[in-house]
């Protein structure tokens, strides 16, 4: 029996992420191969595997780092630029915007150095907290 409160039992997801997403590669290719299903080309191109490699950098760090969507859009971005006639009109100054407005809308990060140095504020006991006294 272990007590020790700094023992961590987490589960590595990384390596189910990416055992899942060869699978349903493989499994793709497979049925590819012999012709069973219609599966259309796109599936393979270089930017459906931009899609999947954004979303094993996702599932390996539980969604938290924002690169993952980054590189997903990216590629879904290019995904339908190249099924889609004129679509390149269209897709990328709506990507530049959705960039921008991530930009603004991301929550800043503060460091302890922001936080703990900032100037003290002097306090005054003649100041009442009542307004109009």
């Amino acid at each position: 029996m272990n007590n020790d409160i700094n023992t961590l039992n987490t589960p590595n997801n990384s390596k189910v992420a990416a055992g899942a997403i060869l699978l349903v590669a493989g499994s793709l290719l497979l049925i590819n191969q012999f012709d069973l299903f219609f599966i259309p080309d796109w599936l393979f191109s270089w930017p459906m595997w931009m899609i999947a490699w954004g979303t094993y950098m996702g599932a390996k760090y539980n969604f938290r780092k924002p690169s993952w969507i980054i590189v997903t859009l990216i590629g879904v971005a290019f995904l339908l630029n190249e099924n889609i006639p004129d679509a390149d009109r269209v897709v990328w100054p709506l990507a530049i915007m959705a960039f921008g407005a991530w930009m603004v809308v991301k929550p800043r990060k503060h460091t302890e150095e922001q936080i703990f140095n900032q100037p003290k504020q002097p306090f005054h006991f003649d100041n009442t907290t009542e307004p109009g006294v």
